[in-house]
């Protein structure tokens, strides 16, 4: 079996044991709320569930969208994207406990999106950004008919999904909607060679998603974040990140907050000393210091 092949087996038999504890982490928090999150009464918000933005099969081109009881044209948008080694997972990862904090007791408009996954010889990257692009479109080409504030929005990504969220703030929003990006353990350089080259799991996963498995090649630094912001690109970003992250080493996260201090781009850096990729420990600080930096840069008016 050749090389390249081989770890990408490995990736299929290990996954259930590294990257779905993160997903069902993001699926079932509710000691996470009951210790520190106040749920709030899903009466005081409305669901709208699975609205089509695109021609994708499987579902892919679906998202959800959460509005408070009061909403109108000043309710600010907050699109969470969510994560998976940009080959799994899907909008339902939205964490209940940020929509009870965000949604039900802060006021904001939120909404929740899938894309498509990449696949052996399909679905290779761009295909996530362009449907991360077509999904923010059709959010702000419904804000008048739905209730919420047009052409602007806060990202929330996870992971794989905040690579994505990065990514589109800094290197595909030409409209330049993106006003703030939390930026939950993403990968922000896929051209890192201290986890490229070394046949481990997240070298063999993003070859497979960029497809191409060469650490030089140019595709490696124009779909990473870091090599994407600029001054004139760059926009508030907070991060938060575990010092023993297995799956996304968290220098990375280092890089992109010194590069933000560097261009004068506010940010904030929350580092957890022994969390790993699956921050288990710490969601319900992460969801709460979100929801401190939202008010603070992107405020209900």
């Amino acid at each position: 079996m050749p090389l390249f092949s081989h770890i990408m087996h490995k990736i299929s038999s290990l996954r259930a044991f590294i990257f779905v504890p993160f997903i069902s982490l993001f699926l079932n928090l509710s000691a996470v709320a009951n210790s520190d999150i106040v749920l709030a009464d899903s009466s005081n918000f409305q669901t709208i569930a699975n609205l089509v933005y695109g021609n994708a099969p499987d579902h892919r081109n679906e998202l959800d969208i959460y509005l408070p009881k009061k909403h109108g044209a000043k309710t600010p948008m907050v699109v969470f994207i969510h994560g998976g080694f940009w080959s799994k997972g899907g909008k339902h990862q939205l964490p209940k406990p940020l929509i009870d904090l965000l949604v039900g007791q802060k006021g904001y408009a939120m909404a929740s999106i899938n894309y498509r996954f990449v696949k052996a010889g399909s679905n290779k990257y761009p295909t996530q950004m362009v449907d991360v692009s077509q999904a923010l479109n059709y959010i702000s080409n419904k804000a008048d008919s739905l209730g919420y504030k047009k052409k602007s929005f806060a990202l929330i990504g996870a992971s794989a999904g905040a690579h994505l969220a990065l990514m589109y703030a800094y290197a595909n929003d030409t409209h330049k909607m993106t006003k703030t990006v939390v930026d939950i353990v993403g990968p922000t350089d896929l051209s890192d060679t201290i986890i490229r080259g070394r046949q481990g799991i997240a070298d063999a996963t993003i070859s497979y998603f960029l497809g191409n498995p060469d650490v030089k090649a140019e595709i490696a630094k124009t779909s990473s974040p870091l090599f994407n912001l600029s001054k004139k690109t760059g926009v508030p970003t907070v991060i938060f990140h575990g010092e023993n992250d297995e799956l996304v080493d968290v220098h990375q996260a280092k890089n992109l907050h010194t590069k933000l201090v560097q261009l004068g781009i506010k940010t904030e850096l929350n580092l957890y000393p022994n969390e790993t990729h699956e921050m288990k420990k710490s969601l319900a600080d992460v969801f709460i210091k979100t929801a401190a930096w939202l008010e603070n840069v992107y405020p209900i008016r």
